[in-house]
């Protein structure tokens, strides 16, 4: 049972950090992180019960199904807002003039997020949510990398006030 318990735990708290992550740096996210703990939540229910039944088979399968609907739910969220970040890159790309420096920066840009996407879309090894941690680190210090990019070509980067706390957390 510990197994669900950290599972649903660590969901939890990378949902937290995207979701600050995208209210500082105005990112809209999709509500999959959020469907998807419901449904994680409603396998628990099945799991609790097949457990006081002591039903063995029926416990590994709502296992499986929590640990699956955890993972989907923050990798969903990491691909939409790797995809936001790309069309904001993109945007300045192709919109605003662009000295050659500034091109190279912002390609270099859109190569580190596709580069991204594809090793959390392919990560089919990692069943843990948890194994999504060095993924999601590492797109939080790229959106922030993104937005001094911006700022130093003089393009403008929406955020709040202040920066979220969240992204110099480790996950327990």
């Amino acid at each position: 049972m510990k197994d669900v318990y950290e599972e649903i735990e660590s969901q939890i708290f990378l949902t937290s950090i995207l979701l600050e992550t995208c209210d500082y740096y105005k990112i809209p996210l999709i509500a999959s992180p959020l469907f998807n703990f419901r449904d994680a939540l409603a396998h628990y229910v099945q799991y609790y019960e097949a457990e006081k039944a002591k039903v063995h088979d029926k416990m590994l399968a709502e296992e499986a199904s929590i640990k699956e609907h955890a993972f989907r739910g923050t990798k969903d969220a990491c691909v939409y807002i790797l995809r936001k970040m790309k069309q904001r890159v993109l945007d300045v790309f192709i919109n605003v003039k662009n000295t050659n420096e500034k091109r190279r920066a912002f390609r270099k840009l859109l190569h580190k997020y596709k580069n991204l996407e594809l090793e959390i879309r392919k990560n089919t090894e990692a069943t843990l949510t948890r194994g999504l941690v060095p993924s999601i680190m590492e797109l939080t210090d790229l959106i922030e990398e993104t937005k001094k990019d911006f700022e130093r070509h003089g393009e403008d980067f929406p955020t709040k006030r202040s920066r979220p706390m969240s992204t110099d957390l480790v996950h327990p």
